[in-house]
C-alpha cells in the first residue's frame, strides 16, 4: 500500500495535481477569511489547507483535520490514510471529538468534488459545527447536515440528474441542492 501511496505522490496521478502556486495566492487565502470572522481560525484554516493540499497533491489519499471553532486549535487529524478517497475514524479521533459541538471539520477531496453525502452524514452524526471540503482544483465547500441521508437516495438523485447532465461534478451539485430543499443540510462554494 505504502509503495502505491509513493508511485501517486510523484505526480503519477496528473488529475489530483494541485497548482501549488494557486493555493499560495492571496486570492485563495481570502476564501478562508470568507468562511469565518476569526482572524486566528481563519489564519489556521488556511494554513492547515496548505499543508493538506500538498502533502496529498498527485494521489487520491485524503488528509483530515478537527479544529475548535473558537481557538482555532487542532483536536485531531488524519494525515497518514492509506484508504483512498475516505477517512476512516480511529478510535483515538473518535475519543478526541465525542461530545464536542463546536468542531470544524476540514478534509481534503482529490478529484475535486463537492461534498459527499457520508461527509454530511458525519457532520451529523459527529455533530460538527461546520465541515470544509478543499479540493485539489481550488474550490472550497463548506456544508452542514442537521439529518441523516440515506446513501441510497443520494445515489438516485446523483444518478437522475447524471442522465439529464452527462457529468459527475454536475449531477451531484444539483443532487444536493435538490435534497438541501427537502432536508436539513446545507452546502456552498467559498
Amino acid at each position: 500500500m505504502k509503495e502505491n501511496l509513493e508511485f501517486q505522490r510523484y505526480g503519477r496521478n496528473k488529475s489530483t495535481l494541485v497548482n501549488s502556486t494557486y493555493i499560495s495566492s492571496g486570492e485563495y487565502r481570502n476564501k478562508f477569511d470568507k468562511i469565518t470572522d476569526n482572524k486566528n481560525l481563519s489564519r489556521v484554516l488556511y494554513a492547515k489547507a496548505k499543508e493538506m493540499l500538498l502533502h496529498r497533491s498527485g494521489t487520491l489519499y485524503e488528509d483530515m483535520y478537527w479544529l475548535d471553532s473558537d481557538t482555532g486549535e487542532v483536536i485531531a487529524k488524519e494525515i497518514d490514510s492509506l484508504e483512498e478517497e475516505q477517512i476512516l475514524y480511529s478510535e483515538s479521533i473518535n475519543e478526541a471529538i465525542d461530545g464536542k459541538n463546536d468542531i470544524i471539520a476540514v478534509h481534503t477531496h482529490p478529484c475535486s468534488m463537492p461534498p459527499s453525502i457520508a461527509d454530511f452524514n458525519s457532520a451529523k452524526e459527529h455533530n460538527y459545527l461546520l465541515g470544509i471540503v478543499l479540493c485539489h482544483n481550488g474550490k472550497i465547500f463548506c456544508y452542514k447536515s442537521d439529518e441523516i441521508i440515506s446513501k441510497m437516495m443520494y445515489n438516485l438523485y446523483v444518478a437522475d440528474y447524471y442522465l439529464q447532465l452527462h457529468d459527475e461534478y454536475l449531477a451531484q451539485i444539483e443532487a444536493l441542492k435538490e435534497l438541501s430543499e427537502i432536508y436539513g443540510i446545507e452546502f456552498w462554494e467559498v
